[in-house]
């Protein structure tokens, strides 16, 4: 039996939804900020991005991230921690919305404490994608794809 490309033919959903479409606008590729206090974190989610194309800015704090987010070159996407020194993650969010309207729904979270409650309860709330750091880091690739198809709010 022949299989076709649709969704239930063996092709993953998360897969066919957002198959080509890390491209923000037929093609171009998007520019992603990645914020963390580790850099072998930064670094992995750097590479994973920039081996698709995507032009990657990083930001190891929240104070440094929202100098970028304000600065000319804003990003399309925000990949962020949410257990930082200083401003933590929640906080940096609310700050990048305030800044940056057009963001609200294009950050994605990471964080070594995604079964925390105290850590993902607050953050289900807001209705923002939460990934654990020791997932799968293709997740998060998926996951900006989805948060890019997000229209951005002026």
């Amino acid at each position: 039996m022949a299989r076709g490309r649709g969704v239930n033919s063996g092709v993953g959903f998360l897969s066919y939804l957002t198959c080509g479409l890390g491209e923000r606008f037929f093609g171009e590729m998007a520019n992603i900020l990645v914020v963390d206090d580790d850099p072998a974190m930064r670094r992995a989610v750097r590479m994973l991005f920039e081996r698709r194309g995507h032009d990657v800015g990083e930001a190891a704090s929240a104070t440094e991230a929202l100098e970028l987010i304000n600065s000319d070159a804003s990003p399309d996407a925000v990949v962020c921690d949410v257990l930082m020194p200083g401003m933590n993650g929640l906080e940096l969010y609310r700050r990048i919305v305030e800044a940056s309207p057009g963001l609200k729904d294009r950050v994605v979270f990471l964080t070594g404490a995604n079964r925390d409650p105290a850590v993902h309860l607050p953050i289900e709330q807001l209705g923002v994608p939460l990934l654990g750091k020791l997932d799968d880091l293709e997740l998060v690739v998926d996951a900006v794809r989805i948060a890019l198809l997000h229209p951005p709010i002026h």
